[in-house]
């Protein structure tokens, strides 16, 4: 009988599997899916960058960030084979918990306009759109 799903916090020794685990699954990457920007980002916020790990497998992940101002939450990955468990929803609400900790009144959580399962699961979380913040980008790669 396996051990139940656990969640804790990303390592350096992690990022290759993060990396993996991000490319079979069927999310959109970014100029910053390097294991060097995933180094920095552990530098930057080490408690907010989470792991879910049935065994010592890596099945799922959300980074979270906190600018001393409001939260995000981005990169929510839950490996195929155990989506629809509950796992996305225990990353984030202890992503939340962390962030509250921290002092966020608010938390933004990024999803693609074209993933209508996750903005269903991000309104199910209690997430609205911004009506009056639209997010824009500048790549600097």
């Amino acid at each position: 009988m396996s051990e139940p799903v656990r969640l804790r916090d990303c390592r350096p020794e992690d990022i290759d599997e993060v990396l993996l685990l991000w490319a079979r699954s069927d999310t959109i990457s970014t100029a910053n899916d390097s294991a060097d920007a995933l180094r920095t980002r552990l530098r930057r916020d080490l408690d907010l960058f989470l792991l879910a790990v049935d065994d010592r497998t890596i099945i799922g992940c959300v980074m979270g960030g906190w600018d001393g101002w409001r939260g995000n939450i981005y990169r929510l990955v839950v490996d195929s084979p155990y989506r629809r468990r509950g796992i996305a929803t225990m990353l984030v609400t202890e992503a939340e918990r962390r962030l509250r900790a921290l002092g966020a009144s608010r938390i933004y959580a990024l999803a693609a306009e074209d993933e209508p399962a996750a903005i269903a699961f991000w309104r199910r979380l209690g997430y609205q759109p911004n009506p009056i913040v639209r997010p824009y980008v500048k790549d600097l790669h």
